[in-house]
Formats: structure tokens, C-alpha cells, sequence
């Protein structure tokens, strides 16, 4: 095995000089980003790029051979600095633009479908670890003689990668008395209209007995816009403040089939988010905590969202605003990572109608929105 480290001005110039020297079968086994001092002073350079890269010239390696599902470590500090943000941001792009220029696996080639999809999952902007572990799942099914035709391989590993990510129903949950749901959520991501649809639905299609509970009494109005839903649909609503308050409020309804809590939006980068859920909600027993987040939001901040709330074991994440977005891809990122099942969908702002339970098909429909017309042409042609 022949190890070297390069450092270049960029990415490109980092991948041409691998190549060069270590042939297009090179492994890169990390990428930091770097600013060095200049010689004989304490002046940093630009900053710059050190890549270590492996060959093993007596085999042919293959990129994904050894690939291990990622796993992120418990971050100590939930503020990193600025340089540390930056440098990430520039390892995954550079990850990204490495995985685009490798190009597929040699097994892949004989199949155009399959090449085709890996090319989609690059462009859309799946993450690199969720491409390599559906590589492997992929070649695993071929060595294990799957020889369908190139349509329905194609079909089967899409489903395959979709299910990366866990759907769940909330409503087949075994519960001993009443469902009992919180939302939580950062600001405007659309939680008291999320629990408005749920409610509408649950109580005139399911045919179940409701019951709202607001704990929105720090935005202006928060308990008013769910005061005139609970009014027009004729559902108990009672308002809480402490714990305490709370606590009652769900004895009282108790006899209920679901209760839905809603809650005042928080900034998942409050120091002391952790401590005032665990007060607000800990040693609660039956309750199911739900996270909100909007299909809109950067993929950083909805992996704040994620780390913030998930003090709580969150049941199963909402995604808002979809028919707003370009596409989930942020969402789906986070969602693999995180190990969090998803649940329902919400698509536009009519009440009750724009919230979905979420299923593969409109998952994957999606998280390819903006390639699907190409995805199409491909295949009429």
C-alpha cells in the first residue's frame, strides 16, 4: 500500500495531483482544510487543502469496497466557531466533488439504469455516506443473483435507498388511554397549523374525540390562532403555562382518544433549550414528542433543530412548507443521519387537506422535484 499526503490550493488541484501520481484507483482517507504559515513568518498563506491519499498497486481497489455506515460523535460544543463551520463546510464539498469526479464503481457499469441514478443521487445532493451505503446494499443484492430487468433493478434499489430512511404512522402506536402528541419546533416552521390539520383530520375523518392544549404564551397571538381553529371545530382547548398546569389539563382529558400540545417556538441554539424541555415535559408519562421542521430551512439549521430537541427521544419528525421548497434533500440528509423516523408531510396551507401521512413513493417524488423532467426525458427516450 502506497500512503502519500498532498496540500494544493483547492480541491481540483488536490484530486489532479492523486491521480497523477497514485493512478484514477486511489482511496482518499481524509481532507482537511488548511491555512499554513508563510516561511520565516507568523503570517497564515490562503487557505488550502491537505488530502492523504492510499494505493495498493499489487490489487484493484475499489472506492467503496470497505465502506462503514458514518455514525456522527456527541458534539460537546453546541456553538462551533466560525473557522470550524467554514472548514467543514469545505470538507463536504470537497467529499461531494470527490465522489462526482470518482465517478461510479467499475461493477456498476453494466448498468446504464443504475449509473444514471448514481449520477441523480450526486446532483441532487444525497450525502456521500448515504451513497456508499446504498452502493453497498446494491452490489450486495447483484452478488446475491438479483438479475431483473434493468427497469424494476432500478426501482428496487430506489426503493431500497428510500427506505434508508424510516416512515412511520404515529397513529399505530399502542397507547394505554389517549394518544398524547407534542410539537416542537424552532419559530415558523407552521406547528399551530400543523396541529390544526391533524386535529380537523383526527376529529371529523377518524371519527376520534380531541382535545388542544396550548403552551404558546410567548409569541403575540400564538393561543389566539389556535383558539379560532379549536372555535370553528368545535374542540376543547385549554391554555397552560407550568408544568403543573399542564399536568392537569391532561387528567382532565383523559377520556379523550388524542390530545395535541402545542408549543412556542424555540431557537434550538438556546443554551438552555435542554434543561426547559426536560422540566417542561420530563417523568411525563404517554407523551410522544413530534419535531417540526421546515422543508425551507438550511440543512445546518435543521441539524441544529435535530441535536437541539432530540433531548426529548423525538418519535418522529413533520416536515412543513414541502410545496415551497425546491426539494427535501436537507431534510432526507438529516433524517438518515439521525436515525429519525418521518411521519407526516404538510404540502400547502389549506386546512385540513394539505397534511399527508408520508410514504416512499412521494418521498423519493420529492427528493428529485428539480431532476424529475430530466429523469423523465431519459426514460421516454
Amino acid at each position: 500500500m502506497k500512503l502519500k499526503t498532498y496540500v494544493a490550493r483547492d480541491p481540483q488541484e488536490a484530486l489532479a495531483q492523486v491521480k497523477k501520481e497514485l493512478g484514477p484507483e486511489a482511496v482518499i482517507l481524509s481532507a482537511q482544510s488548511r491555512r499554513p504559515l508563510t516561511p520565516g513568518t507568523n503570517f497564515p498563506r490562503r487557505r488550502g487543502v491537505e488530502v492523504t491519499a492510499a494505493a495498493d498497486h499489487t490489487v484493484t481497489l475499489d472506492a467503496f469496497a470497505g465502506f462503514q455506515p458514518w455514525h456522527p460523535e456527541p458534539i460537546n460544543s453546541r456553538l462551533p466557531s466560525f473557522h470550524l463551520k467554514e472548514e467543514l463546510e469545505e470538507m463536504k464539498a470537497l467529499l461531494k466533488q470527490w465522489l462526482g469526479a470518482q465517478g461510479p464503481p467499475s461493477w456498476l457499469a453494466p448498468y446504464q439504469d443504475l449509473t444514471r441514478l448514481f449520477h441523480d443521487l450526486v446532483k441532487a445532493g444525497i450525502h456521500n455516506q448515504i451513497i456508499c451505503r446504498w452502493l453497498e446494499t446494491v452490489r450486495t443484492s447483484l452478488s446475491n443473483g438479483n438479475r431483473q430487468s434493468s427497469q424494476n433493478l432500478k426501482e428496487l434499489s430506489l426503493r431500497q435507498l428510500m427506505q434508508e430512511v424510516e416512515i412511520v404512522d404515529p397513529w399505530k402506536d399502542s397507547v394505554r388511554g389517549p394518544h398524547i402528541w407534542t410539537f416542537l419546533g424552532s419559530t415558523g416552521v407552521g406547528k399551530t397549523t400543523t396541529i390544526a390539520k391533524l386535529a380537523i383530520q383526527a376529529a371529523f375523518v377518524k371519527k376520534t374525540r380531541v382535545g388542544l392544549i396550548s403552551l404558546d404564551n410567548v409569541r403575540l397571538g400564538g393561543q389566539d390562532q389556535l383558539a379560532a381553529y379549536a372555535r370553528i371545530s368545535g374542540l376543547p382547548l385549554v391554555t397552560a403555562q407550568t408544568r403543573e398546569e399542564l399536568a392537569e389539563s391532561l387528567h382532565n382529558m383523559f377520556n379523550l382518544d388524542v390530545i395535541l400540545i402545542d408549543t412556542p417556538g424555540r431557537n434550538p441554539f438556546d443554551s438552555g433549550l435542554h434543561l426547559d424541555l426536560r422540566q417542561l415535559f420530563g417523568e411525563l408519562k404517554g407523551l410522544k414528542h413530534h419535531l417540526v421542521v421546515s422543508a425551507t430551512t438550511a440543512e445546518d439549521n435543521i441539524a441544529e433543530a435535530f441535536h437541539g430537541f432530540n433531548v426529548l427521544n423525538l418519535a418522529s419528525c413533520i416536515v412543513t412548507k414541502v410545496d415551497e421548497s425546491r426539494d427535501i434533500v436537507g431534510v432526507f440528509n438529516q433524517l438518515y443521519k439521525r436515525r429519525m423516523a418521518l411521519s407526516y408531510l404538510a404540502t400547502g396551507q389549506k386546512v385540513p387537506e394539505d397534511l399527508e401521512l408520508a410514504d416512499y413513493r412521494r418521498l423519493s417524488g420529492l427528493l428529485f422535484k428539480p431532476h424529475q423532467s430530466q429523469m423523465l426525458q431519459r426514460e421516454a427516450g
